[in-house]
């Protein structure tokens, strides 16, 4: 099957950025909801869940437990909104529960139940083995490190413009 190259529309009025700026942009959509999309359908083919679930598993792997506010605030693939969704659904499947936080009554913290953190451990494989498969075997060291690299620099720009709005 032959790789899908990203066109290049020609509907943008203003030309504040070249062709190639332009091709870089789409580039990097197009390889993020390939290989997002490729983990998603594997996801739910071996787990019934989606990948923005499993980020949220994820994310309270790292610590658990949280509020849904500060998981929602970590996210990188769904908005608080959603995010608070999908914890109830994962609440309602009996992977999550939900328990009181005893510094404010008013907040409640997601943690796994036992079961849930079994479902975890599993659903973490199958992601670590599509994220070798559809993203580090096709790429070699050197691309790698111009992924993070490119990341760490995005990131320093939107803390800067962060910090400036702040003012």
């Amino acid at each position: 099957m032959p790789s899908k190259v990203p066109s290049r529309p020609n509907h943008t009025a203003a030309k504040l950025i070249t062709p190639e700026q332009e091709d870089a942009w789409f580039a990097l959509l197009s390889a993020h909801a390939s290989v997002t999309d490729r983990i998603d359908r594997e996801l739910r083919e071996q787990h019934r869940i989606s990948f923005s679930a499993t980020e949220i598993l994820c994310r309270l792997h790292d610590e658990e437990p949280q509020s849904v506010r500060s998981l929602a605030s970590q996210l990188v693939s769904v908005s608080p909104t959603r995010a608070s969704r999908l914890v109830q659904q994962l609440v309602d499947a009996g992977y999550l529960q939900r328990g009181a936080d005893q510094g404010d009554g008013r907040k409640s913290l997601i943690s796994f139940t036992s079961e849930g953190r079994r479902y975890s451990k599993k659903v973490a494989r199958t992601l670590e083995d599509a994220i070798l498969r559809y993203l580090i075997e096709p790429l070699d060291e050197e691309d790698i490190e111009a992924i993070v690299r490119i990341s760490q620099k995005l990131r320093t720009a939107q803390s800067a413009e962060l910090s400036a709005a702040s003012r």
